[in-house]
């Protein structure tokens, strides 16, 4: 079984929305935007818990109750022969699955709000034809879903004892006392019991009993007698049990009195009784920004838990945090955000093949971006250190604006680009204007910096293209015939520019090097102390960008900021709304 797509309709800040799902999903988003709404969506659909208390005025979007709520979700069954989960839908959905489809279900939520009783009923449909689902009936709120899911919501404020407590009785059941046990129980139960009687027989107790009952009878003449006994009596001896730490080689216990530790250890629960019961249903687990408390290694452990845990098959995951993500693969990424209404964007996110080595590599450097609403792509590290520079000195609250650099560090720019635009985050790329050489063939060329943006933009490749090299042509010689090449080709291409412009893709005319040369001119020749400053920068790239760095005033990153070789950095900053008029005229 697997999660298809969810589509909310009038639902508190929801007014119409449908996503991509799979099994596992990510939902993230500013503060304050919609993801407990988000959760509280499937929550209403899948628990019995939440949905028995009805919908109130503040569940309909806009408070606007005239018009009715609705949840759907789809899941595709088409794994039939092999799972057991989409066997046990599909043999409660019963007379409910006709033949028009066999491989898809839906269930929906359909909320109508009572004015008389000023609150929202619920029907719930499901089948597997949208236009002719049938009613799932109810008794006492109880429905033939429930003997399917089994919700466990996990809010951010996790509650140890309380879930302990919870679950007490299930883990500790008589049925599953072994022989030991009953023996061991029955001495247990025996000495409870002359526990009990001892205390009972202690002065103190009988005083206070005696006391506590004439207080009694001052207010109210009855015949009986307050007695004091003890819980375990009453309650049996599990019933004060409580976790605690026990570290290697020490007998002393110790209070789980630490919030992360108190999380770690209710995640470990949580899965134990997952695992371990409740096991011929489906568990949905509902994890709301489960890093509160978490240090920064215990996140990237959960990561890891959440994305290759059995336990852990199905769940929406709301967070945060990216170390949460390092170990996502098979995810739905859905971002909420907010345009002239709240919205909700989708992407199915695999690794792939190409990737899966570098797998935590790839995440790490994703998710640091998809928080963000402005990504510019760069392709290394000295692209990085000087446009940070720059923002930092022009715009220095960048970030905080929404704004990002992220360097693809030689990973394909097509991975982030497909991803970053399917969540609705506008991308900006700046690249050289690279050619690369054939092997087996010196004189021709990839034009991989052009080739690099058009496969972007979904256009067709150019061809390689042929140098001319003489044989008495130095090292020298050849550099110079291969920049010529690039402004011949940057000049000659202007339909291909255009698409790459429209497309928000700054190429250079030749690369980075050179762009910062033309904006500077000879004032980077006395910031590199050389007479050769491409030739200085390109020795060893980030160190001396680095250096370079160092020695750049407020007036020079304004100059490199109001130039149109570097115009790409005004676009992040301006989002891209408006084309403003910069100097030079290499970006035409």
């Amino acid at each position: 079984m697997q999660f298809s797509w969810l589509e909310v309709k009038n639902f508190r800040n929801f007014k119409d929305i449908k996503v991509d799902l799979t099994n596992q999903n990510v939902i993230f988003g500013m503060n304050d935007i919609g993801k407990t709404n988000f959760l509280a969506a499937l929550r209403f659909l899948f628990d019995r818990d939440i949905r028995k208390n009805g919908l109130t005025e503040s569940d309909f979007y806009m408070r606007d109750t005239g018009k009715d709520i609705s949840i759907t979700i789809c899941m595709n069954i088409k794994d039939f022969d092999d799972s057991d989960h989409s066997k046990l839908i599909v043999s409660r959905l019963k007379d409910a699955r006709d033949s028009t489809d066999l491989e898809n279900v839906y269930l929906k939520l359909f909320g109508r709000y009572d004015k008389e009783e000023e609150l929202g009923g619920i029907t719930l449909f499901w089948g597997n034809n949208l236009k002719k689902m049938k009613e799932i009936p109810q008794k006492n709120g109880f429905t033939e879903l429930d003997r399917i899911f089994k919700v466990v919501y996990i809010d951010p404020l996790i509650n140890l004892e309380h879930i302990f407590q919870k679950n007490k009785k299930a883990i500790f059941a008589q049925e599953k006392f072994s022989k030991t046990d009953i023996e061991k129980s029955d001495k247990i139960k025996s000495l409870t019991r002359e526990i009990n009687t001892q205390i009972g027989e202690m002065d103190i107790i009988n005083n206070f009993e005696k006391e506590i009952t004439k207080e009694y009878y001052s207010l109210k003449n009855e015949e009986l007698e307050v007695t004091i006994k003890s819980e375990m009596a009453i309650n049996g001896y599990f019933s004060d049990l409580k976790p605690y730490i026990k570290k290697s080689n020490d007998d002393n216990l110790y209070p789980t009195s630490g919030d992360g530790r108190k999380k770690i250890i209710s995640y470990s629960l949580m899965n134990y009784v997952s695992r371990n019961f409740n096991s011929e249903k489906i568990s949905l687990f509902l994890i709301e920004e489960p890093e509160n408390s978490l240090h920064r290694s215990l996140q990237i452990a959960l990561s890891k838990k959440l994305f290759s845990h059995e336990s852990y098959r199905y769940f929406f995951l709301t967070t945060h945090s990216s170390e949460l993500l390092y170990e996502m693969d098979n995810a739905s990424l859905i971002r909420v955000h907010s345009a002239d209404k709240v919205v909700c964007s989708s992407y199915l996110y695999n690794v792939g093949e190409d990737y899966i080595n570098i797998k935590t590599q790839l995440n790490k450097f994703l998710v640091t971006a998809i928080f963000s609403e402005r990504v510019l792509l760069i392709e290394g590290p000295s692209e990085r250190v000087l446009f940070e520079k720059v923002l930092n000195e022009i715009k220095p609250d960048y970030e905080l604006e929404g704004a990002y650099i992220l360097e693809v560090y030689g990973i394909s720019f097509k991975k982030y680009w497909d991803v970053l635009n399917g969540l609705g985050i506008k991308v900006f790329v700046k690249t050289d204007n690279d050619l690369k050489r054939k092997k087996g063939s010196p004189d021709t060329f990839d034009l991989i910096g052009f080739n690099r943006a058009l496969e972007l933009c979904g256009e067709e490749k150019k061809k390689p293209i042929t140098i001319a090299f003489e044989k008495t042509d130095t090292d020298i010689d050849k550099n110079e015939k291969i920049k010529n090449s690039k402004i011949k080709i940057f000049d000659n291409y202007r339909k291909s520019k255009k698409i790459i412009k429209e497309n928000n893709i700054f190429l250079s005319r030749i690369d980075l090097e050179h762009d910062l040369y033309e904006a500077l001119g000879t004032r980077l020749e006395e910031l590199t102390g050389s007479k050769d400053p491409i030739k200085y920068l390109q020795s060893s790239k980030l160190i001396n960008m680095a250096e370079l760095t160092k020695v750049l005033n407020h007036t020079d990153c304004q100059k490199i900021y109001d130039d149109s070789r570097f115009i790409v950095l005004k676009e992040l900053i301006n989002n891209g709304d408006k084309r403003s008029k910069y100097k030079g005229s290499d970006i035409e």
